[in-house]
């Protein structure tokens, strides 16, 4: 097996808020930075019109596919041939939000459902492409928001008094 990691860098990993989903929730998401993204977010204008729910990204084949935030993996599997995790965001102060995060398109999974997962973990292997999805209290929002990186996929700098 190819050991190629996907690596994530600290620049793309912050508390974040995704703040297109009503009220703004903080979330820890690390996000690839050295893949190139084949596939923007476009979210839907209806819950069944097209749109691309998450981003894709040009993967390795046979790469380890690491998880972009910890918590519990509550769908591990296959939908229409591709393989998913689908893991509950557990790092936020409000417990009661449903933050979940789905990676796909996975040659193999390495992980099941009911598994706590960490943040960097490895959780299965790449196949041609990598999908991230986030989604928030159901609402698909851009990953790109939700790891502090705005909807066009660039690092920003925040300036505070000090």
């Amino acid at each position: 097996m190819l050991s190629i990691v996907l690596a994530l860098c600290d620049a793309s990993y912050g508390l974040a808020a995704c703040t297109n989903v009503g009220t703004p929730i903080s979330l820890l998401v690390k996000l690839p930075i050295n893949l190139v993204v084949i596939d923007q977010f476009r979210a839907p204008s209806c819950i069944w019109c097209s749109g691309n729910r998450g981003i894709e990204y040009r993967s390795e084949p046979g790469s380890l596919v690491t998880a972009v935030a910890g918590g519990i993996a509550t769908f591990v599997g296959s939908v229409a041939g591709a393989n998913y995790v689908v893991i509950k965001i557990t790092n936020t102060s409000n417990t009661s939000d449903n933050l979940l995060v789905t990676h796909g398109r996975l040659r193999s999974v390495s992980v099941t459902s009911g598994a706590v997962i960490a943040a960097g973990q490895a959780i299965g292997v790449a196949g041609e492409s990598l999908y991230i999805g986030v989604r928030v209290n159901g609402q698909y929002t851009d990953p790109r928001q939700c790891a502090g990186l705005g909807s066009i996929g660039k690092p920003r700098a925040v300036l505070v008094a000090g």
